[in-house]
This record gives structure tokens, sequence and C-alpha cells, in this order.
């Protein structure tokens, strides 16, 4: 469990054996990395292209977020990246 971590609107684990998250942070503008412990990291945020991300999916070393874009200019697109699991970071390829 984790505190601090204000305006989640979704989540998902990092692979099925994992207990590391990525969340949704749509109010925010932030995608972050949730460790066990309850420590989060912000991976991606508004100079990476997120606006008010909704959803998140992880399938194999691929992470697709969805962009909802409430705010102006209103720009709804789905975002690609590549895990790198040796540092669970993203390398971005949008």
């Amino acid at each position: 469990m984790t505190s601090g971590l204000p305006g989640v609107d979704d989540f998902t684990f990092l692979s099925d054996r994992s207990d590391v998250v990525f969340a949704a942070q749509s109010s925010l503008d932030q995608l972050a990395l949730v460790y066990p412990d309850g420590t989060a990291q912000t991976v991606l945020d508004a100079s990476d292209g997120l606006a008010s991300p909704t959803s998140v999916a992880v399938r194999g070393n691929q992470i697709y977020i969805t962009n909802a874009g409430f705010a102006q200019p209103h720009t709804p697109k789905v975002l690609h990246g590549t895990l790198d699991f040796a540092a669970p970071r993203l390398t971005q390829t949008y």
C-alpha cells in the first residue's frame, strides 16, 4: 500500500509475476511506478506527452497508455513505449 499517490485512475502490474505496479495519475498527467514497499517514482509526465492518462496496460515488454486529453487541446490518443526490465523505466517510442 502506498500513500501520497493522488489521482490514480487505473493501474496494472508490471507482469503476471510482479508486485510492481504502473499507476496512471489522470489529474496529475503522470505515470508512476509503485514498488512493494509503497514507494513510488514518476516515470512519465506531461513533458513526455501525457495528458490525463486514464488507463495503462502491459503486454510483454510493451506498455500502452490511453491519453484522454480532458484538458485543452483535447487530443485523446494511445501512447506506446517499450519497457526496459533491467532498469524498470520506459524507453519512449511514441
